[in-house]
């Protein structure tokens, strides 16, 4: 009886010492794992964090690509602007110009005609007086009707020359009005071109859209990174220290009972042989 009490007694520190021994080796290969995927963590969120940084890089560099356009495409706008400023300043100048030139031209012109009708129907009243026609006669009053008509079309012809003067005038003016417009457009484009330039600019800067956003996408990573770090090292303190000599040893007094169970059951076995 003694040797079935000591043999089972040895068979559940056997089998204490194999529970004790398997959760072990179960601890370090759960703590193995944990440090191969720590690893993994660490090189995935260096990875991320490098790829994020060169892509605003990148992206930075753009940027300044783009805003060196931009303000060289408002300067050539600036220029061209500027020569059409002048060009409408010159253009206002030749429109007054000509109509002057055109209205002391006509204005000459019908001075002589007015002479010229005022000549014709002092010579057609001489030629009737040395006749002997007396005036108020129908030749008289033929020679006043036909110094009227002429007198009317020259002011009529007069009024319409103006009038041609006034709507050509009217004409060169609006169209100088629209180019006025088009070079205003033409300023405030170029303006808003050095503005969005300076605003792409500045958004890769510090406190700027663009940089605001990378900061944010590195927190984000950091959030992610710190998450996963604090689940491994959370589920390796399960494995690790205290807890793992109470998980060997809790191991170890379940292998023993089994052990002392089944033993004590194979020793009474023995007895009833």
């Amino acid at each position: 009886m003694g040797l079935g009490l000591f043999l089972t007694g040895v068979l559940a520190l056997m089998s204490g010492a194999i529970g004790w021994e398997s959760q072990k080796k179960t601890d370090e290969e759960v703590v193995d794992q944990l440090d191969k995927q720590k690893d993994k963590l660490d090189a995935d969120y260096l990875l991320q964090k490098d790829n994020a940084a060169d892509k605003f890089a990148q992206a930075k560099e753009e940027a300044g690509r783009n805003a060196e356009k931009m303000n060289k495409q408002a300067e050539l706008t600036d220029l061209s602007t500027n020569i059409a400023e002048n060009t409408v300043s010159n253009d206002i100048n030749t429109a007054i110009d000509n109509l002057y030139l055109n209205q002391a031209s006509d204005a000459y012109s019908w001075n002589n005609a007015a002479m010229q009708i005022g000549s014709s129907e002092g010579a057609s009243y001489a030629g009737l007086a040395g006749s002997g026609i007396r005036a108020g006669s129908s030749l008289s009053d033929a020679v006043m009707m036909e110094s009227a008509t002429n007198a009317n079309q020259l002011q009529f012809s007069q009024e319409a020359k103006r009038r041609s003067d006034n709507n050509n005038l009217a004409s060169v003016l609006n169209g100088i009005a629209g180019n006025k417009v088009n070079i205003l457009g033409n300023r405030i484009g170029a303006d808003q071109n050095r503005s969005d330039s300076l605003y792409l600019v500045n958004s890769f800067l510090e406190g700027g859209h663009e940089y605001n956003q990378y900061q944010n996408q590195l927190k984000q990573l950091k959030t992610d990174y710190d998450f996963n770090l604090g689940q491994i090292k959370n589920e390796k303190e399960k494995h690790t220290g205290d807890n793992a000599r109470a998980n060997r040893l809790a191991a170890f007094f379940t292998g023993a009972t089994k052990g002392l169970s089944t033993s004590y059951n194979l020793y009474q076995m023995g007895k009833n042989l």
